[in-house]
Formats: C-alpha cells, structure tokens, sequence
C-alpha cells in the first residue's frame, strides 16, 4: 500500500471518529440536560461539563489530524505511515471509549443532580475520569507522531 494513502486513512480516522463519538455523546446528555432543564433551569450551569467534555473529544481528533497532516510530507516510508496510521486509530479508539463512558456517566450525572443536587460533586468523577480515557490515547498518538 503506498504510504502516502495509509497516511491519509490515519488521517481520516483521527477526525471523523472523534467527531462521532462527540456528535452522540452531545445528543445523549443534550438531550438529558433538556429535559432536567425544563423543571431546574438552575442546574444547566452544572451538568453543561458533560456536553463540554463530549465536544473535547472531536477537538483531540482535530489536534491529532493537523499534528498528521504536518508531518505528511515526510512520510515517505511503510514504517512511518504505519505510525501514522496507528495514531489516528489509537485516537479513535479512544474517543469512542471516553464517548461512551461520558454517554452514560453523564446522563446518570444529570439525572442524579436533577433529584438532589448536593450528589454532582460525588457523581461528576465518573464523567471526568471517562474523558481521561481519551487523554491517554492522545498522550499514545502524540507519542506514535513524534517518531515519524
């Protein structure tokens, strides 16, 4: 395969999954925060960190495509294509994971805050270490990218 098509495919994986997983996890606890919204418009300040933190998660994808796409022209081997390649994927992976766990740790957020509002600081851990999941996958591409 030429390294230069592998590359993008890196590439594409590093924005469009990311860019999924942010766009599902802002339509789950989206429309969780509405509906709380509606009886305690006062919480919406609060629980907003979980559609922040999905929205964070397209952002690492974008910061991972741009770091690739810098460093497109010297690709020129299978090794560093295949770098970049991975790269791409371990973002995307990540995110997914983090989408995923915000997804659901969010919505248990908003609706547990919604009932007695003294629990957020408790139940938003679950929330902040699901968004660390895709931390560490940046931290793994960032890695993978600095070697090309």
């Amino acid at each position: 395969m030429d390294p230069g098509l592998t590359s993008l495919i890196g590439i594409a994986l590093a924005i469009g999954v990311p860019i999924i997983s942010a766009a599902i996890t802002i339509i789950i606890c989206g429309t969780s925060m509405a509906g709380v919204g509606t009886e305690k418009p006062e919480l919406l300040s609060r629980l907003i960190i979980t559609v922040v933190l999905g929205e964070a998660l397209a952002i690492y994808g974008l910061l991972i495509a741009f770091m690739l796409l810098s460093k497109l022209s010297a690709i020129t081997t299978m090794e560093a294509a295949n770098k970049a390649l991975i790269s791409g994927i371990v973002i995307a992976v990540a995110t997914v994971a983090a989408g995923a766990g915000i997804s659901y740790c969010g919505t248990s957020l908003i609706g547990a805050t919604a009932e007695k509002p003294e629990t957020f600081s408790s139940n938003v851990i679950g929330v902040v270490l699901s968004e660390a999941l895709a931390i560490y996958g940046l931290l793994i591409a960032f890695m993978l990218i600095g070697q090309i």
